[in-house]
């Protein structure tokens, strides 16, 4: 059985919330908080609650799930910087046609720089409005 690694804010914001995998893929969730500096990582890590729900059940906790703070790459984070990631694994192995519906939120108890905007001024993750992220992979024939 092969394992297939789906990119979870890849498929929401890119792929426009869902992606395919071979059939008799097991699917691992990949995820993570990225920023230019290895304090502004920890103090995201510190502050955040992150849950994934799926096909509809009950969230499951993965917030103690965060990785090593590493370096990141420049193709990830071309400014330079540092991540932490979430590995997921599901335990879920999709058949052709048959598909798994994968959503999670994040909550952070202070502000959080989240990202800059155009004008390279950051925009803020609020205490209590959760970021959510949602997606349908679905196994090709």
């Amino acid at each position: 059985m092969a394992e297939e690694i789906v990119h979870v804010f890849s498929c929401t914001f890119d792929e426009g919330g869902q992606t395919s995998v071979p059939a008799g893929s097991r699917i691992v969730l990949l995820f993570g908080w990225g920023a230019k500096n290895r304090g502004l990582v920890q103090d995201f890590l510190n502050a955040q609650t992150t849950t994934i729900s799926l096909n509809g059940a009950a969230p499951i906790d993965v917030s103690d799930s965060y990785g090593e703070i590493k370096k990141l790459p420049q193709e990830i984070f071309p400014e330079g910087g540092f991540g932490s990631n979430v590995r997921h694994d599901t335990g879920v192995t999709l058949s052709a046609g048959e598909s798994l519906q994968a959503d999670g939120t994040i909550v952070v108890s202070h502000v959080i720089p989240d990202f800059f905007d155009d004008a390279h001024r950051p925009v803020l993750m609020q205490p209590g409005q959760a970021a959510s992220f949602s997606c349908r992979i679905t196994a090709s024939a």
